[in-house]
């Protein structure tokens, strides 16, 4: 528990300024709101013999302390949310940066997929939020508590301690209650990322969900992990609303108590009417600061819970590790050698052993069934992920020892499933470089064969393209993302399988830009179609992780192996 909170009021540090001012204001609210109710008295003794002289006097002084008292309390209620907002809008930051650095694993694995990661980014991040807006009562009621005890001390001190009894019972209650809260508040929170998935679901994948009818399905799906959410929010809500009423009966016993005890006081000549006004009036001031701080410490469960599962996702060492050395990109490499590279998710297997070399200049297909894998052989290039065993290097350099983002600068990605950015077509294309003006994204548009149908739309190249591009055709999109990479001007080119999903004339057209992407660069090319790298220099076919054969279109059909088979399949 204390870890997760060290941890989140680590993140205060940036705004420790703000914080004392939070402190001193809650310290001015505690003493002014105390010194407000200690008046009471004297202003009913007075008010009893009709002394007006005095009332008058103590009148401005009671409310220039109840002004003091609002001032600071705004202060302190304004700045503690503002701190809170930007905690909670730094964790999320930090999670996002995280989740763009952590490996292709860690993202494939990852239980509820991208809508439980957006459902931590948002709601457990929001939870966060919502109990440290909560937390400066944590440190400016219990003062108040303590000066407000001073006051019914001062008033009547054996009256006070017989009160204070009752405070290790409702310490006992508080303490038992947390346990439970620490126990469903995150179990509530991991059916609300399983909920967030299935709307993130709904949402994308809306056309299949239209067209084999599974709206029922997805709906039952909502509704029975809603109902699964509900039912811990229930156990939940029992659990922490359950301080009020125990907290307000025993105040009112108590209360009910001092009542008929002060009475008996005053008419045995032993207290005075101000006495008994002055002690109740205390001791019902002293009701909200406990009540504010048991709402506070409920609130700080939930932090710590919800805290535990942020910083686990924090600290998952499923990153990709950043190269010691930083060596810069061997711009005059010659060859790209794969030395006993084996790769695996778990127990199972990926890559099995490659050994493999591709020149500078060459074109190299990839070719083998679904999960051979040939998309790990590139991912692993571009250090998606590591290798298990074996390393990969640009002649004598080992890829872990080059600084990873000008490894990755070096080398232009062209993938079956394109993403888009929501954003105009130009900030699309411009994105392959920051470093490069965007006046040269026509230009790569020209050569990637997408210019005429840009000059077509709306606003020519500030038209956005939606959300991942559903606003343009498969091909459209594919020749943006061409016209990327050439923005890009990369040395080192990947194309996987970026005309498999495309009609024939869209694919004719892709090809075009492909042509030119491809001039002068290395090339590894994943591909099911051979008909499109029947000219690569060296053809590599996989099967179950390893390489069972390697040569050139006509040689390997000479071969009459794997690849031959694979051909007579397709020409049939």
């Amino acid at each position: 528990m204390l870890i997760e909170i060290k941890r989140i009021l680590r993140e205060a540090k940036p705004h420790k300024k703000l914080v004392i001012i939070v402190a001193v204001a809650g310290i001015i609210h505690s003493i002014a709101s105390a010194r407000m109710a200690l008046l009471i008295k004297p202003l009913f003794d007075n008010l009893a013999k009709a002394e007006f002289d005095v009332v008058v006097t103590l009148v401005p002084w009671a409310m220039g302390f109840a002004i003091v008292a609002g001032i600071a309390r705004y202060f302190h209620i304004y700045l503690m949310n503002y701190v809170a907002e930007s905690i909670t809008q730094g964790l999320r930051q930090k999670l996002q940066q995280k989740f763009m650095r952590l490996n292709l694993t860690f993202h494939n694995t990852y239980n509820t997929g991208s809508g439980g990661l957006i459902s931590l980014i948002l709601n457990d991040i929001g939870a966060i939020q919502d109990g440290l807006r909560m937390v400066a009562d944590v440190f400016l009621h219990p003062l108040l508590f303590i000066f407000l005890l001073s006051n019914l001390l001062v008033i009547d001190w054996k009256l006070t301690l017989a009160v204070l009894v009752i405070a290790p019972i409702i310490g006992v209650f508080l303490k038992s209650i947390s346990r439970s809260l620490r126990k469903y508040t995150p179990l509530g929170q991991t059916y609300l990322q399983k909920m967030t998935s299935t709307i993130k679901e709904s949402i994308d994948g809306v056309r299949i969900i239209q067209s084999f009818n599974l709206e029922k399905t997805m709906s039952d799906r909502l509704i029975d992990e809603s109902k699964e959410y509900l039912a811990t929010r229930k156990l939940v809500h029992a659990r922490s609303e359950v301080m009020g009423p125990v907290t307000e009966i025993f105040a009112s016993a108590i209360v009910m108590s001092v009542i008929l005890y002060e009475t008996w006081e005053v008419k045995q000549g032993r207290a005075t009417p101000g006495t008994f006004v002055g002690f109740i009036a205390s001791l019902l001031m002293l009701n909200q600061p406990i009540k504010r701080f048991q709402e506070a410490y409920v609130r700080i469960q939930n932090i710590v819970a919800v805290g535990g599962r942020i910083f686990e996702v924090l600290d998952d060492p499923n990153e990709v590790p950043l190269s010691k050395l930083n060596k810069a990109f061997p711009t005059h490499w010659k060859k790209i050698i794969y030395k006993n590279v084996s790769f695996s998710y778990g127990r199972e297997m990926i890559l099995k052993n490659v050994n493999l070399e591709i020149n500078r200049g060459e074109m190299v297909a990839l070719v083998g069934a679904s999960g051979s894998g040939k998309s790990t052989i590139v991912n692993l290039l571009e250090r998606f992920f590591d290798a298990t065993s074996g390393d990969i290097f640009f002649d004598d350099v080992n890829i872990k020892d080059i600084e990873l983002g000008e490894l990755r600068q070096n080398i232009a990605l062209v993938t079956q499933d394109v993403f888009l950015f929501s954003d105009t077509i130009e900030n699309n294309i411009a994105a392959g470089n920051r470093n490069r003006p965007k006046s040269d994204a026509q230009k790569m548009a020209m050569l990637a064969n997408a210019h005429n149908f840009i000059l077509k739309m709306p606003h020519g190249y500030d038209s956005r393209v939606g959300d991942r591009g559903n606003l343009l055709s498969g091909g459209e999109k594919q020749r943006i993302s061409i016209a990327r990479a050439m923005f890009k001007d990369a040395p080192l080119l990947i194309l996987d399988e970026a005309t498999s999903a495309l009609d024939t004339a869209s694919e004719i057209e892709v090809q075009k830009g492909l042509d030119h992407l491809m001039e002068g660069r290395t090339a590894l090319v994943i591909a099911h179609r051979l008909s499109t790298i029947q000219k690569a220099d060296k053809i590599v076919v996989l099967k179950n992780g390893e390489i069972i054969e390697i040569g050139t279109h006509q040689s390997l059909l000479k071969n009459e192996g794997e690849y031959f088979s694979f051909h007579s399949l397709q020409q049939s």
